[in-house]
């Protein structure tokens, strides 16, 4: 099941996905493919969005996007959508139903307009948000051993 996603493991702020750990008690699921682009419809001010790495299935709560490769670069379409403006657009302009929990209108979200440059200017822009996006991860990597590494030198000079 580590490719199956639900709202409940696609991480908020545009932060990707973490592994499935529910039952394989799923009744119903939608088929994803590799560069889709996997949007909650729940809640969408949460911001859970995910570019596939992987083929895979998903709940039906979760919007497959597939981007027309004829049309668009995937990861440019990814990064245009991963912005506030597009959140902002579902919650306001798109509409959602419900109060508590609300749903994006999917008639609505498809109604998004970005601007398009040419495919060698998208795979450029695409190319260098890329390269943050490693840059940042690399950085997160370092910040996540930062504590333990802290905790050592205080356990061996502060005892």
């Amino acid at each position: 099941m580590e490719s199956y996603i639900t709202t409940d493991n696609m991480l908020q702020n545009c932060e990707g996905i973490r592994p499935y750990d529910g039952t394989d008690s799923t009744n119903s699921a939608i088929a994803y493919q590799k560069g889709d682009i996997l949007l909650s419809n729940i809640r969408p001010y949460l911001k859970k969005i995910w570019q596939a790495d992987r083929d895979g299935s998903c709940s039906p709560d979760v919007l497959v996007l597939r981007p027309d490769s004829e049309k668009v670069d995937e990861r440019f379409l990814y990064y245009s959508l991963r912005r506030d403006v597009f959140f902002d657009f579902i919650m306001n302009e798109a509409g959602t139903r419900g109060v508590k929990m609300p749903r994006g209108n999917k008639d609505g979200i498809i109604q998004y307009r970005i601007i398009l440059p040419n495919m060698e200017e998208q795979r450029r822009i695409a190319n260098e948000i890329l390269h943050y996006d490693e840059l940042i991860a690399d950085a997160k990597d370092i910040m996540a051993g930062c504590d333990l590494r802290k905790q050592v030198i205080l356990d061996k000079y502060l005892k």
